[in-house]
């Protein structure tokens, strides 16, 4: 008999043990954000326009395109990735010039001289994919330039480019260009 009492004791605290009940209370569960601003604005695009250029210009004219990349959330954002997309942007050519060039010999005409990210060069990620002996918009646009270092939160990272027309092309170049879109995309 001291044996079954003993055990139902034992079982009736057991039972109590795993019906017990809590409260915790002022629990607050709260997403980080990962938020990127470019110059400052929303959006991850930029849009840099090369149109009615004369051979051996430069864009920008003065020195290189600066794009302030920042990570304005509370997540640290661990790599950026970064894509080029062009498409043709076209004037009324003179009669002269009655030829009508094409986006994609627009952008191989279009060398990048300057291509950083972090006071670091990625020219060297960048493969000379049509052949024609140097790095140009056309290189950029098939070049995978993804998991770059990426952007702490709070703070900022320069991004820089420059192209310039080459000398060489010939006269049909004239009133034609292209718009090109630089896509950043931060990760977690």
């Amino acid at each position: 008999m001291v044996i079954l009492v003993m055990a139902a004791l034992i079982g009736w605290g057991t039972y109590a043990f795993f019906w017990d009940t809590g409260q915790s209370g002022d629990d607050t569960f709260c997403a980080g954000t990962l938020d990127l601003k470019t110059n400052d604005a929303n959006g991850v695009n930029a849009t840099i326009t090369a149109m009615h250029m004369k051979r051996g210009d430069r864009v920008p004219s003065l020195g290189n395109a600066t794009i302030h990349l920042k990570n304005v959330g509370n997540i640290n954002g661990a790599t950026l990735d970064i894509n080029f997309t062009y498409v043709a942007c076209d004037g009324q050519n003179p009669p002269e010039y009655p030829g009508n060039i094409t986006a994609d010999q627009s952008a191989a005409v279009l060398e990048v001289l300057v291509l950083n990210y972090g006071g670091s060069s990625l020219l060297g990620g960048v493969s000379d994919t049509n052949l024609n002996g140097y790095k140009d918009i056309q290189d950029l646009a098939a070049s995978d330039l993804t998991g770059q270092p990426g952007i702490n939160a709070g703070q900022t990272k320069d991004f820089d480019i420059a192209v310039q027309l080459r000398s060489s092309v010939s006269n049909d170049y004239q009133a034609d260009g292209i718009n090109m879109t630089i896509t950043f995309i931060l990760n977690q």
